[in-house]
């Protein structure tokens, strides 16, 4: 077996049904995960990380993910040292279960960063496709195992991302191995569902006239109605000409030469005809704009969509804002590149809540209890910065830290269709600051997955770990690489943290 790095580490956490020793622990400080040491290797490939939670060493073995057929396994060992705190007692399965429900590992996603694609453990009526039932309680020197099925990557290896215990890289896929267990055999029928979808990276400019998203090669930047044209107007403004301008030249710059699309899209105010002709006159402007900045190895098409593409539901103004818009679609040179575009020079804005930086945490109040926030370690990992965030409660009480990275979605943020749950419970508010935009974690469409969020962050979507005074977790969220050496991030209004070396 192969040693891995662990890109964050669990630190202790106490949950009524996850964790538990003979009495209630002191408030206190915790212990963090040491860091992965060297292993021989085996045969088979697996990957061996070493964490520490609550205070006792935890060893995560990661089994290569067999394929048959169209599912794959993964198999995961976890094995508490003998040296751990007597009494410690760690439900696997409660710690990695899936929203709604309660003994399974169904937050586990498999990662392909070269093909930027994620999968999720299967599911059927809501439970997932994974060992569940059972606790998987977990005692000094003792040994639990977890197994869950997924689609079968198109892939020759993964990296595995864990609530919690962070990203395990490398994992290999083989095919023609005996697989003893089948997805029938942990629950499943031939109703259930197996999510996965194309990896996103997404930005938003700091004045939210524009945003851009990249899925591979396929990038689509969005430009704000609102910004270039004046109320039932196609006709672009010098202002507005500038503004295109500016981000021709941005796109000029990533971009392959070949077709632009370039899309007209309103709100539904309005029949749908004078739409649909507005629509396409706006499209034409704005195509004819880039094309005197994008040059002659560009061709441009342009159509027009009217109100019926709507990006954000519902006949709030902030709904139909989003809905006023011009796509400009293309191929970048860099499949999965970050990409920040913008309709002229942006200022960073100012910080929002409180501020701290790299090495010293920034405290931070939300809904009447006190965190403190630190950016441990974010390092490059393929087209990712794979950050780390430790999470510790400094006021009395015990809860879960929800909303600290946030609580509502507006402007061009609408268009990625979370749900609340997922902006106030995870760590999708944690941006990195770009040169004129606020990178967000990278995402994806989940496709059919019981009727829950249609889309899938690649961070600890749910931070559910009730805390008490002087405990902490770590978080890991992935954002798209900005090229930085430093980075900032923020939370806008909760927290700023500055000058994070970047490593790697």
């Amino acid at each position: 077996m192969r040693r891995a790095r662990l890109t964050a580490v669990a630190l202790a956490v106490v949950l009524s049904a996850t964790a538990c020793t003979g009495s209630d622990p002191e408030p206190g400080p915790t212990t963090t995960g040491a860091q992965p040491t060297s292993s021989a290797p085996a045969d088979d490939g697996s990957v061996v990380v070493e964490v520490e939670h609550l205070g006792a060493p935890v060893e995560l073995t990661v089994h290569p993910v067999q394929v048959v057929g169209e599912h794959a396994l993964l198999t995961v060992d976890y094995t508490m040292g003998d040296d751990a705190p007597a009494g410690t007692n760690l439900s696997i399965a409660a710690l990695l279960r899936n929203a709604g429900s309660f003994l399974n590992v169904g937050k586990l996603r498999l990662v392909d960063p070269e093909g930027m694609r994620a999968w999720e453990v299967g599911r059927d009526g809501g439970t997932s496709v994974s060992t569940s039932g059972d606790a998987l309680n977990l005692a000094p020197g003792g040994s639990v195992t977890s197994e869950a099925f997924f689609a079968a990557p198109d892939a020759t290896s993964v990296d595995v991302l864990f609530p919690y215990f962070g990203l395990v890289e490398d994992v290999p896929v083989v095919t023609g191995q005996d697989v003893g267990t089948t997805p029938e055999d942990l629950g499943a029928t031939a109703a259930a569902v197996y999510p996965e979808g194309g990896v996103e990276v997404f930005s938003v400019a700091y004045d939210g006239a524009a945003s851009t998203q990249v899925q591979a090669e396929d990038a689509t930047v969005t430009l704000a109605s609102d910004v270039l044209f004046a109320t039932d107007v196609s006709d672009l403004t010098p202002e507005a000409g500038a503004a295109v301008d500016a981000a021709a030249a941005q796109i000029a710059a990533a971009a392959q030469e070949g077709e632009v699309v370039v899309t007209g899209h309103t709100d539904d105010v309005g029949s749908d005809d004078y739409n649909l002709a507005l629509s396409d006159r706006r499209a034409a402007s704005v195509a004819a704009r880039l094309g005197q900045t994008l040059g002659g190895g560009f061709t441009l098409r342009t159509e027009g969509k009217g109100e019926t593409e709507p990006v954000a539901s519902g006949t709030s103004p902030e709904a139909r804002a989003a809905n006023r818009r011009v796509e400009v679609r293309f191929t970048v040179a860099q499949a999965g590149q970050a990409l920040e575009v913008t309709t002229g020079d942006v200022a960073v804005p100012e910080p929002t809540g409180a501020v701290g930086t790299a090495g010293s945490p920034v405290q931070v109040d939300v809904a009447g209890a006190t965190w403190a926030v630190s950016a441990t370690e974010v390092r490059r990992s393929g087209p990712f910065l794979v950050g780390s965030l430790e999470i510790e409660r400094v006021s009395s009480g015990t809860g879960a830290p929800v909303g600290l990275f946030g609580d509502f979605a507006e402007g061009r943020l609408l268009s990625r269709g979370l749900s609340s749950t997922t902006l106030t419970a995870g760590a999708y508010g944690a941006t990195l600051l770009g040169e004129g935009s606020y990178l967000y974690p990278a995402d994806y469409l989940r496709g059919d997955a019981d009727g829950d969020d249609a889309r899938g962050v690649l961070a600890d979507q749910f931070v559910d770990a009730p805390l008490s005074q002087g405990e902490s977790v770590t978080v890991t969220v992935l954002w798209p690489d900005s090229g930085q050496d430093t980075v900032t991030v923020d939370a806008q209004g909760r927290f700023r943290i500055t000058d994070v070396p970047v490593e790697g």
